[in-house]
């Protein structure tokens, strides 16, 4: 015998009106809950902001670029001496919601785009409801939950930029698969295809990553279901719909992915431990207590939350919502959705802490090792109890309307919890999202004037993470050897190791890279850093918070800044004074090679190599079966850099004889380089740099970033794109002439 509870029916008629009042009602909660963050003039801004601490630079790169006439950006020049633009995750330069980036100075764009996002949630948790087929109002109420949910105001505080896409585009990946499994067929296969090209755009795969699992899981047990009832044809359609569905989404973002993919062992995240992965951040008992109460250890705002990120081990999603979790597991059990999420809900908390299982998938399972933090589950469970929710409130609804004159009980309950989520998310939303002014947020200091009347081109190396705001480097027309992002260069990091402590102390993955190795003696500060290597990454500036002593003559001061306007992640805005000292041996973007030390092509051999050798007199280079030019140099050889760009160099050169030219870039695969229009190989120099052999006279020399794989990736999604477009209209036209067809027997 059939259960009495299946899959609801997902093709019930609602009429247009309703949906589209449903839909207005989002919007309409979207602006009174969320419609500050478009006062102008002003930004979202927190203490502990990595929007203001980081993403702002990468924001201003867009924007400046873009301005400028370059377009999208493939390479930055900000942090960390350069580091690809276009296909960090982190940059998201292409994804649809941050277009206002486009167009807007960060600053401007930041807090609408944050709202887009809120709504963006409204909308992908009614989706979620529309494809567990519940009514009208659980869906509304559910886009409440989604909306006003406390991680994703907690997420927003802490400038998540790169991460909060995610948290609304994997639900409706979820939503999509749910649709595509009870009804599959070329309409919900493109619905996949949209909504996994998306997640692909957000950057932040790990959310995706793990929704990946979550939904291979589902898929299995829908087809067993099949395969047990000898329905091979539907379990065909069903497998075969979401198979074009993942290639249309993956080849879509191939333009990104293909080129991520081949620098894979070039960023310095593939080397991961396990104590990197948990971040601190394993769950522990004590965490559920925010289950009931997400400020039950602490909060971030007065500091009374201990490990400072709230927004990593909250597993608060409302109390309405969790009121109606239990009702849906209680009163829906009998639904097949209703185990399944119960299941999902369980092994993600599960998941969250730190447990055998959790080592295992670590050790074994593909994948699993590049990301971090489990505590990021706590989304993943998050959305497994608000979709619970919307059962519960679909079940409370469906008895209510069942008795006789009980059923204005139903409109009574949806506005109450409607209104309940609102008010509280509205609460929690003024609580945690400051707006702040443009000039809190980027500063106009003394030492970005004095710098920017320097038009050479050079880089500045600061001390300690609080002398400036590595989101402030582009905002201040700024390029930092310093930087805090977790997608940077293995050759920079082991490069910048030796410049920091003249050996190789940590090899493991880390975001921060920070000046802090000085040393005090007799009331005297001195740092203690390689010069030649600081020399050679073309550093003329050092700015300090205290004053330094440089007994070599290395440094001379050039300027001292009281009172200047500091941002310090987790403590907000300070004061304090800043030395400024010019380097007087530092090295041009462009210079002639030393003598020519050859290494081999093992990294330990350069890094070896590198540690023995005076880099303002000597260049470590590898030949890489090339044959090296002699280093003879003449008085009246030069090299000067006639135009600059981010990922784009015009050096013109006169040389006596063939000589190798050092250019302080970071090290890429994807530089190319050309002498008077003839491609010509590029050598790995200094470690972390490149090395051009150019011929004896005069020259120009043209150096051009580019992703790997570039051509074949974007192909592929430009292929993939009109396949998707061809593809929706076909469907269209399908249904338009479906509808057509019955339209006569609907009159009848």
């Amino acid at each position: 015998m059939k259960a009495t509870h299946n899959y609801p029916n997902l093709t019930t008629p609602r009429r247009g009106r309703q949906t589209w009042l449903a839909l207005g009602l989002i919007v309409l909660l979207a602006a009174i809950g969320y419609g500050f963050l478009w006062e102008p003039g002003k930004t979202p801004y927190s203490a502990h902001s990595d929007f203001i601490s980081e993403h702002v630079s990468t924001k201003q790169v867009l924007y400046d670029s873009i301005r400028q006439g370059h377009g999208i950006p493939f390479w930055r020049s900000d942090q960390f001496s350069g580091y690809a633009g276009l296909i960090s995750p982190q940059s998201q330069f292409t994804y649809p919601l941050h277009f206002l980036f486009c167009l807007l100075p960060p600053l401007s764009a930041a807090g609408p785009t944050f709202w887009l996002h809120f709504l963006g949630a409204g909308l992908a948790f009614y989706a979620v409801g529309a494809s567990l087929g519940l009514g009208l109002a659980s869906r509304v109420t559910m886009a409440a939950a989604g909306m006003f949910g406390f991680k994703l105001i907690i997420a927003t505080y802490a400038g998540w930029l790169p991460n909060i896409p995610i948290l609304i585009w994997f639900p409706a990946l979820f939503a999509a698969v749910f649709q595509l499994v009870r009804r599959p067929g070329l309409g919900a296969s493109l619905l996949v295809a949209l909504a996994g090209a998306m997640c692909l755009h957000c950057g932040h795969l790990q959310l995706f990553y793990y929704s990946a699992w979550f939904l291979l899981v589902y898929v299995a047990i829908a087809l067993a279901g099949l395969a047990r009832a000898k329905q091979w044809a539907a379990g065909g359609r069903t497998a075969g719909w979401l198979a074009l569905g993942g290639v249309l989404a993956v080849g879509g973002a191939a333009y990104l992915l293909i080129p991520l993919a081949a620098e894979a062992s070039l960023v310095s995240r593939s080397q991961t431990v396990y104590e990197f992965f948990l971040g601190n951040h394993a769950i522990q008992p004590r965490h559920f207590l925010t289950f009931l109460y997400p400020e039950a250890l602490g909060s971030p705002l007065d500091h009374t939350y201990k490990g400072e990120e709230l927004w990593e081990d909250a597993a608060y999603f409302g109390l309405v919502p969790l009121a109606l979790a239990g009702a849906g597991a209680v009163l829906g059990w009998r639904r097949k959705p209703t185990r399944y999420l119960l299941g999902g809900l369980a092994v993600s908390l599960l998941l969250s802490m730190d447990t055998p299982v959790l080592r295992l998938l670590f050790d074994f399972l593909p994948g699993f090792r590049l990301f971090r933090i489990p505590a990021r589950f706590l989304f993943l469970a998050a959305f497994f109890g608000l979709a619970l929710a919307g059962i519960g409130m679909e079940e409370l609804i469906d008895r209510l309307r069942r008795r006789p004159g009980r059923r204005s009980l139903a409109t009574i309950l949806t506005v109450v919890a409607v209104s309940l989520i609102a008010v509280e998310g509205a609460y929690y939303a003024r609580r945690y999202l400051t707006m702040a002014g443009h000039e809190q947020a980027v500063p106009d200091t003394g030492y970005r004037r004095f710098l920017a009347a320097d038009k050479d081109l050079y880089r500045v190396a600061t001390v300690a993470r609080q002398t400036v705001s590595y989101g402030w480097a582009a905002p201040m027309g700024m390029q930092l050897i310093n930087g805090n992002d977790s997608f940077n260069y293995r050759p920079y990091q082991l490069y910048f190791e030796l410049l920091h402590w003249g050996e190789i102390r940590r090899t493991i993955a880390r975001a921060w890279y920070d000046l802090v190795n000085v040393s005090q003696a007799q009331g005297a500060y001195r740092l203690n850093v390689r010069g030649d290597l600081m020399d050679a990454l073309n550093v003329k500036y050092l700015l300090a918070p205290v004053p330094l002593e440089f007994p070599d003559g290395h440094f001379e001061q050039a300027a001292v800044f009281r009172n200047q306007p500091l941002f310090v992640l987790y403590s907000g805005a300070q004061r304090g004074d800043l030395w400024l000292y010019r380097n007087r041996q530092f090295l041009p973007r462009a210079f002639w090679a030393g003598q020519l030390v050859p290494a081999g092509g093992a990294e330990d051999q350069i890094v070896e190599a590198v540690r023995r050798s005076d880099l303002r007199r000597q260049t470590v280079v590898c030949p890489n079966g090339g044959t090296l030019p002699p280093s003879t140099a003449s008085p009246e050889d030069r090299a000067t850099v006639e135009a600059f760009a981010p990922g784009r160099l015009t050096i013109s050169t006169a040389n006596a004889q063939e000589r190798l030219l050092v250019v302080s870039e970071i090290w890429h695969g994807g530089w190319r380089a050309t002498i008077d229009g003839d491609p010509v190989p590029v050598y790995r120099a200094n470690l972390a740099m490149l090395g051009l052999a150019v011929p004896a006279g005069e020259h120009r020399i043209e150096l051009v970033f580019q992703p790997l794989r570039w051509r074949l990736s974007l192909g592929i999604s430009l292929a993939t794109a009109g396949a998707f477009l061809a593809m929706t209209c076909a469907w269209v036209v399908a249904r338009r002439v479906v509808a057509r067809r019955q339209a006569p027997s609907n009159r009848r």
